[in-house]
């Protein structure tokens, strides 16, 4: 019979860094259960316990408090406690003890899924995707309730530092005045060739700037095409003239070059063969452990089915909405995802499924004829006049703005409120 995955050293190694010195006791991130020793799972617990409560600790004390719960046999009595505290000469490596406690408890995590997913497709019952959300969230790690009192006191300090919501729209004038996202579902959708890929890019760009990680999965638009529109933006220099001209001057060649190594370091993830939702939801979890303060996907439409069948496009594109919301409130983090319209220039999906999105924006030319929003005529302003308007926002402010898009920079500018 396989022994589960398990490391008595690193185990050994946590305790006994402890209880010599038990100030590392709330910096060490492990629960009781990650532990394979029943009565090293037991003696954490208890270490925790006695730390909350203000104790001093080592072998004898932690013994002695112990033996008056009851619980010293548990864990291997006076002799066991002496001997992890005397085998463990520093409390340097405490940290690297549990990482492979932590590991070590993933593992068996993740087998026992396995397990419980063999048996039901034994019985019959189709898995896979029942599977793959429970490892995505083994690799999360479990989450704690938090008492409502808490969090008005974390939501009250934040607003005292400045740090309510992730991801800070800084970049435009127009997005500043929403304030920051906080764990949102946002849909942008417009036409094609309305700029919805150039205003995506310039949050990328801007939120790098800002010292943000904005990771980006491009399904529908494959690197060659980014890059000069990245390019565009970044460096403010008009790439497609230079390619049309077959020649660059000195100038466009130092901002393209200035702008490309700012570029390298954007986190962008380019699928050729596209992308399902479950591929999607793998990637975001990864980006989220990374300390991702936003994901941004592009487009709604380029996602496939992943084998799965369904009974329309409509249906199709409602479960990707409704597990990309289930994914926001996993990850925490806000969601940006692109999306225009089908064939017949309708949204794809039901006007159900806008209940699931936080945020709705919406991107479209300024006819020639004008239009009117708010009560308001507005003229077409020549190309590039592009109206958005936020068709839905939690937040409470829901305003239109004009804006200009420079084609030749890709770059978006505000023009008015409205």
């Amino acid at each position: 019979m396989n022994v589960p995955p398990h490391s008595p050293e690193d185990e050994l190694g946590v305790l006994g860094s402890c209880l010599l010195d038990c100030a590392l006791i709330p910096k060490i991130d492990l629960q009781p259960k990650d532990f394979y020793d029943r009565r090293h799972e037991q003696l954490w617990d208890s270490l925790q316990q006695q730390y909350n409560e203000g104790k001093a600790m080592d072998a004898l004390t932690i013994g002695a408090w112990l033996k008056d719960k009851n619980l010293l046999d548990q864990v291997g009595g006076y002799d066991h406690l002496v001997r992890l505290q005397s085998d463990v000469l520093v409390s340097a490596h405490s940290q690297h003890y549990a990482t492979g406690v932590r590991k070590a408890s993933k593992l068996r995590q993740e087998i026992a899924v396995l397990q419980d997913g063999l048996g039901l497709a034994y019985g019959g019952e189709s898995v896979s995707e029942r599977v793959i959300s429970a490892l995505n969230l083994t690799a999360l790690g479990t989450s704690k309730d938090t008492p409502l009192d808490e969090l008005g006191d974390e939501f009250i300090q934040n607003c005292i530092d400045g740090k309510v919501g992730h991801f800070n729209w800084w970049c435009d004038e127009w997005t500043q005045h929403l304030g920051k996202m906080a764990s949102e579902l946002m849909i942008l959708h417009a036409p094609r060739s309305t700029g919805k890929t150039a205003i995506m890019l310039q949050w990328i760009v801007n939120a790098h700037r800002n010292e943000m990680r904005t990771p980006l999965a491009s399904i529908e638009m494959l690197k060659p095409e980014l890059m000069p529109r990245l390019i565009a933006h970044a460096g403010q220099v008009n790439t497609y003239t230079m390619r049309t001209r077959g020649y660059a001057t000195d100038s466009e060649i130092g901002r393209s070059r200035s702008a490309n190594k700012e570029i390298k370091v954007l986190e962008l993830c380019v699928r050729d063969k596209g992308m399902s939702i479950e591929d999607i939801r793998g990637w975001a979890i990864a980006e989220a452990r990374n300390g991702a303060d936003a994901i941004f996907i592009d487009n709604l439409l380029s996602i496939n089915d992943g084998g799965k069948k369904f009974d329309s496009k409509t249906l199709m594109y409602d479960y990707f909405i409704r597990k990309l919301r289930d994914l926001r409130d996993e990850l925490e983090v806000p969601i940006i995802i692109l999306a225009h319209p089908n064939q017949n220039n309708e949204v794809a999906w039901s006007k159900d499924v806008e209940n699931f999105a936080d945020v709705i924006l919406f991107l479209m030319d300024v006819p020639y004829e004008g239009i009117q929003v708010n009560g308001k005529n507005i003229q077409h302003e020549g190309d590039g006049h592009v109206i958005a308007r936020f068709q839905k926002n939690r937040q409470g402010i829901s305003p239109t703005a004009s804006l200009y898009f420079n084609k030749e920079y890709q770059t978006f500018e505000h023009r008015e409120w409205h």
